[in-house]
């Protein structure tokens, strides 16, 4: 348990390297940040119909506060009801600091612009995405507790990889509607995956304390 713990640790301090790799290039508006943005447009901003854009504008909502907190309230409650307490708080805190005070905090310390030519209007600031963080953070937490209390094999992964899916369809929806680079993205994920594996690691340190005591 122990090499795992330290190795998930080491997995995580190279996610947030590479967060702070794109963090510099954001702050020096580097030349290499500008290609690899050029890059994702050309990928990701695909020259669709009204119809499938009006489609992944729905899509994108999925990531909105307001849907972020109900879905988080329901999950709580569920923890709550099985009587979770510990995980519940650990839920709720890690959502909180994932979802909304960390980007938050780094998007007004930052204060990139976002790009110019969306195809929806934004305000804020773009680096890290909002959206991307705060469904990585949600849906992250719950492909954790999926995997830790769900015992039905094809319950759990059927929860899993939706949960996957919502993040990915997310993040490339922020990139085709042109309100995000494709470095906002990128960051977004390196940050989040990061405090997810930490975030993990206390979990599996307290159940594993609370096993110890009983």
């Amino acid at each position: 348990m122990k090499f795992r713990k330290k190795l998930s640790l080491f997995v995580s301090f190279l996610f947030f390297l590479g967060f702070l790799v794109l963090f510099y290039g954001v702050r020096v508006d580097a030349q290499w940040l500008r290609e690899l943005d050029y890059f994702g447009n050309e990928i990701f901003r695909l020259d669709v119909s009204r119809e499938f854009s009006q489609t992944v504008f729905d899509f994108t909502h999925i990531g909105s506060l307001r849907n972020l907190f109900f879905v988080a309230l329901l999950i709580g409650a569920i923890l709550l009801y099985k009587k979770e307490i510990f995980s519940f708080f650990w839920f709720g805190i890690t959502g909180a600091l994932m979802g909304g005070v960390i980007p938050l905090t780094l998007k007004n310390t930052i204060r990139r612009p976002r790009p110019t030519d969306g195809l929806m209007a934004r305000v804020g600031y773009s680096f890290p995405s909002g959206h991307a963080m705060g469904t990585l953070a949600l849906y992250g937490l719950i492909i954790i507790l999926a995997a830790v209390y769900i015992k039905k094999i094809w319950l759990r992964y059927t929860i899993m990889i939706s949960s996957l899916a919502i993040i990915l369809i997310v993040s490339w929806s922020r990139i085709h509607l042109g309100v995000h680079y494709l470095s906002d993205i990128l960051g977004s994920m390196f940050l989040g995956i990061s405090l997810l594996i930490a975030a993990w690691v206390v979990l599996m340190h307290f159940r594993k304390k609370r096993e110890r005591s009983l």
